[in-house]
């Protein structure tokens, strides 16, 4: 499901423009912001270009979402020369195609159920256990390039040319920004991850089309650094 143009830009424009008053001292860190009801209105925009904009600043570190208690400005911690603005381009990409991701990733893996070889299926299950080894050492960094990798072997899977040229075109691009969610990871979230990118190979091996819906939508769902909520 791909999302109309105006609502991205609003979004863009939104998160911006919460950003500029972060920085001016309007909005202190730790200050709670205004729920979404409230932005949607000061801003003439609807909920959901409120709830986009506050999804790249809680991805950039600006904003830290409490389950219960709303959205809270945070000072964020970027690593490795990166800057303000490094970190609101790469959530604003990020955000932009979360939505493609989950369609295009779904189809793949759906047809990957009925159309993958023993070949496929192992390869699916050694990124499994190379998964497992990153956690293990820590390297969240490598663990996330390593679940890109899990997404294009089920694409390849698909053995579908469409859908294999749909999901590189898409890694690739969340690739370059994949730092950002590196920089916010936990152990809580690494475990979380860890699982349902698990159940998703498991659910394809086991040839469970239900099960690979349902980690999908975990995936884009319930992902905790991928989400705000108000």
């Amino acid at each position: 499901m791909s999302r109309p143009a105006d609502r991205t830009r609003k979004s863009q424009v939104v998160a911006e423009r919460l950003l500029e008053r972060m920085r001016s001292g309007q909005y202190a860190i730790g200050t709670r912001l205004p729920s979404e009801r409230e932005l949607a209105a000061e801003f003439k925009v609807s909920r959901n270009a409120i709830r986009e904009a506050l999804q790249v600043l809680q991805l950039s570190g600006h904003v830290d979402t409490r389950l219960g208690d709303g959205s809270f400005v945070s000072e964020p911690h970027l690593d490795g020369g990166f800057d303000d603005d490094a970190g609101l381009l790469a959530g604003i990409s990020i955000t932009e195609s979360l939505d493609i991701r989950e369609a295009v990733e779904l189809s793949s893996a759906l047809l990957a159920c009925r159309r993958a070889t023993r070949s496929d299926l192992l390869k699916l299950q050694a990124v499994v256990v190379e998964l497992e080894e990153h956690l293990e050492q820590h390297d969240y960094k490598a663990y996330l390039l390593a679940t890109l990798d899990l997404h294009m072997i089920i694409a390849a899977a698909s053995h579908s040319p469409y859908l294999i040229k749909m999901v590189t075109e898409l890694t690739d691009r969340h690739r370059d920004d994949q730092w950002l969610l590196h920089e916010q990871y936990t152990p809580d979230i690494a475990a979380f991850s860890l699982e349902v990118h698990r159940d998703l190979a498991n659910a394809i091996v086991d040839k469970d089309q239900l099960a690979v819906i349902d980690s999908n939508t975990r995936h884009y769902e319930d992902y905790p650094v991928l989400h705000h909520q108000d």
